[in-house]
């Protein structure tokens, strides 16, 4: 393809820019006669080619005719049977109203369901609860043991011990380190 059919191409499969919404609804203006009349396409009449198509659709006789004929494979003759005619609208269930009668058998039923349902809603509620259980842990956290002793600071009557510069410093930095 040359560069002007890719351009045609390019612009007849891209996508439209539309400037609004409205332009999607926009309507071509009828083309108008001498008259200023909107000129309209003459209706094809069908009524022949219906009453043909009727005549064809009535007949068994091509069925039966088509069957005997083994010289064409590829036409199925299994659906010879379906025509164009409009078939008979089948009978519909709609706007049949039934009553049932409630009797002991359905009052069990309807027992045995709510229990079911009872036991059900109650397992699931013992799940949900084991799930939460689990998820959140039942015993404090143990703590570490070289935290249970804790040095207590000097009295201020005390006179403060003065330790040399390096321990302060260790200690310091076991402090921020642990």
């Amino acid at each position: 393809m040359d560069s002007e059919e890719a351009e045609e191409m390019r612009l007849k499969y891209a996508r439209r820019q539309l400037g609004s919404n409205a332009d999607r609804y926009a309507e071509e203006e009828p083309q108008l006669d001498s008259d200023g009349e909107e000129i309209k396409e003459p209706e094809i009449d069908l009524s022949a080619f219906l009453e043909k198509q009727r005549l064809s659709d009535s007949g068994p006789v091509l069925s039966l005719t088509l069957e005997t004929r083994d010289d064409d494979d590829e036409i199925d003759h299994s659906l010879a049977h379906i025509t164009s005619r409009q078939q008979l609208p089948s009978q519909s269930k709609k706007g049949r109203v039934q009553t049932i009668e409630w009797d002991e058998t359905l009052e069990q039923m309807s027992r045995e369901k709510a229990a079911a349902e009872a036991n059900r809603d109650l397992k699931e509620r013992f799940r949900a609860k084991a799930n939460t259980l689990r998820s959140t842990p039942m015993a404090p956290k143990e703590r570490k043991k070289e935290n249970n002793i804790v040095e207590a600071p000097p009295l201020p009557t005390e006179a403060p011990i003065k330790k040399d510069p390096r321990t302060e410093m260790q200690d310091f930095l076991d402090d921020l380190l642990g």
